[in-house]
């Protein structure tokens, strides 16, 4: 065979080789070994589902003495376990680490009134929302602080990682913010006196005083109304689409109803139904 020959029979081999690479489907591409690494089918096939929630913010979510969780976002967790088969593990978190237990594989979703802002979306990805929110401020019931404007200057505290620490940060920069590790520590420091005013969601404040009549809520509108989503990680598209679809029959079954009655003593928006 001449040497030309050989050049192009080597040139056919290799692109032959080239071309079998190509038409193969890598982990990354959306193919077999991708879907099977979806959280949905790892939930499908260890039937066991890991669900972050909070354990100390009614009624949203709170860790009983008996060991046991409940709230209105524990409802919403243990229906998904119920479509998937699954049992729901429950992964205690905090407003700050919501994200990185996601981020390091801890949990397979987050379900922690978890507000949908465009700075968190660029971290992790969030599903079609199922419940409304804002922001309101508590002060001491004997304090002269009266609305909003009397903040300036005051010192407030809030949760790592809330949207009251961007609030604060943002729309109540007078303020001095005051950051705690957990919602409980951050009411702690109100009724202690350490500082003036806490800023937290619009359903846990008026349970907290509704519970704690030395304190009361400052007047003024809901800040920052907003949407709460379920947080997942990025790029499973699989495990992303089923919760979308299992949340929009969640809101349309009554079940949502019925827990935002019961939890939130409030009906679900209709924009959600």
């Amino acid at each position: 065979m001449t040497g030309p020959s050989k050049k192009l029979l080597g040139l056919i081999a290799a692109l032959t080789l080239l071309t079998a690479g190509c038409t193969s489907s890598p982990a990354g591409d959306g193919g077999a070994s991708s879907d099977s690494k979806s959280h949905l089918n790892q939930v499908l096939k260890s039937k066991t589902i890991r669900i972050a929630v909070q354990s100390e913010a009614a009624p949203w979510g709170v860790l009983q003495s008996n060991g046991k969780y409940e709230g209105f976002d524990i409802d919403l967790a243990k229906a998904l376990g119920k479509s998937l088969g699954a049992k729901v593990k429950f992964v205690s978190t905090t407003n700050e680490s919501r994200i990185p237990l996601l981020q390091a594989d801890k949990v397979d979703v987050v379900i922690a009134s978890f507000t949908a802002t465009n700075e968190r979306a660029q971290a992790i990805t969030f599903t079609t929302p199922y419940a409304a929110g804002g922001t309101l401020v508590a002060v001491r019931a004997d304090s002269k602080i009266k609305t909003y404007n009397d903040l300036k200057g005051k010192s407030v505290s809030a949760s790592r990682g809330s949207i009251g620490e961007a609030i604060l940060k943002k729309s109540l920069s007078p303020a001095k913010p005051a950051l705690f590790n957990s919602f409980a520590d951050s009411v702690q420091a109100l009724r202690s006196g350490k500082v003036d005013a806490v800023i937290e969601n619009n359903v846990i404040v008026p349970e907290l005083v509704a519970k704690d009549h030395s304190l009361k809520i400052l007047e003024g509108p809901v800040l920052e109304p907003s949407l709460m989503s379920m947080g997942v990680q990025g790029g499973d598209e699989q495990w992303l689409n089923y919760l979308n679809t299992f949340t929009r029959n969640y809101n349309l079954s009554g079940e949502n109803e019925a827990a935002s009655q019961k939890w939130l003593n409030q009906p679900m928006p209709d924009f959600l139904k």
